[in-house]
């Protein structure tokens, strides 16, 4: 098991205003979708393949991590061998730090559940902003019900005890087939999730800002305008920008 990722008291103060300033963007996802398109770097996965349990909800923050292999024996077997008996997301929620988003790379398919209400309990007592899972989630109901954002490939009753072991938590993991290491930046909203490598999170926050400000004084001149041919007219003489869409 690896040791969790520490910052600079320095570093974490400027990445936190970072992320501040990044929570502030509309449509967050998508901003940092075109940003990453940008930079030629990061990964981006639809709501198609993860997909939040509850709409209206989103997270930014660094990624703490945990990968699962899948057990080979049978249930029955593993329960009596003691394989499998305790998972590793209660490891997790302890090494991870208030606002991190834990990611969970789990073997397919997606069918046995990772988290359920009791890890969605511990998650919200470590201060996690929440989850991400490459796999299934379980409780659905009792999740929503607890607040705790979460975005997972699946829902499915059978849970992971006695079926999965951990096999490392602090190192790289893989997310919809994209690696993604302790630190990167995990955005997630109702278009799905999106993950800028930390190294590049100044860049990403500068062109989500500037790209945001440009959306709004955009929209502001659509909402100002009675037809087509008056906003042509209002946007005649504005320069063209590159974060024109």
């Amino acid at each position: 098991m690896s040791q969790p990722y520490r910052l600079d008291p320095t570093v974490r103060r400027d990445r936190a205003a970072l992320l501040a300033s990044l929570s502030q963007v509309a449509d967050v996802t998508c901003a940092v979708a075109d940003a990453l398109d940008h930079l030629g770097t990061g990964a981006v996965i639809g709501a198609g393949v993860l997909a939040p349990l509850r709409g209206g909800q989103r997270i930014c923050g660094p990624a703490v991590t945990l990968r699962y292999r899948r057990l080979a024996g049978e249930l029955t077997d593993n329960r009596t061998a003691g394989l499998g008996a305790r998972l590793g997301d209660r490891d997790l929620y302890t090494h991870a730090q208030p606002g991190d988003v834990a990611v969970f790379d789990c073997p397919a398919p997606a069918d046995t559940a990772v988290v359920g209400a009791l890890s969605a309990r511990w998650a919200q007592l470590a201060g996690v902003a929440g989850c991400v899972v490459g796999g299934a989630v379980r409780d659905s109901v009792s999740i929503v019900d607890s607040g705790l954002p979460v975005w997972s490939m699946a829902r499915a009753p059978h849970a992971a005890r006695f079926r999965y072991v951990t096999e490392s938590i602090g190192e790289p993991v893989r997310l919809a087939e994209h690696l993604i290491h302790p630190g990167d930046i995990v955005v997630a909203d109702d278009d799905g999730v999106a993950v800028i490598p930390a190294a590049r999170l100044a860049d990403a926050v500068a062109l989500c800002v500037e790209a945001d400000r440009v959306e709004r004084e955009l929209l502001a001149q659509l909402q100002a305008s009675e037809s087509i041919p008056d906003l042509l007219n209002k946007l005649q003489d504005r320069p063209v920008s590159a974060f024109d869409r």
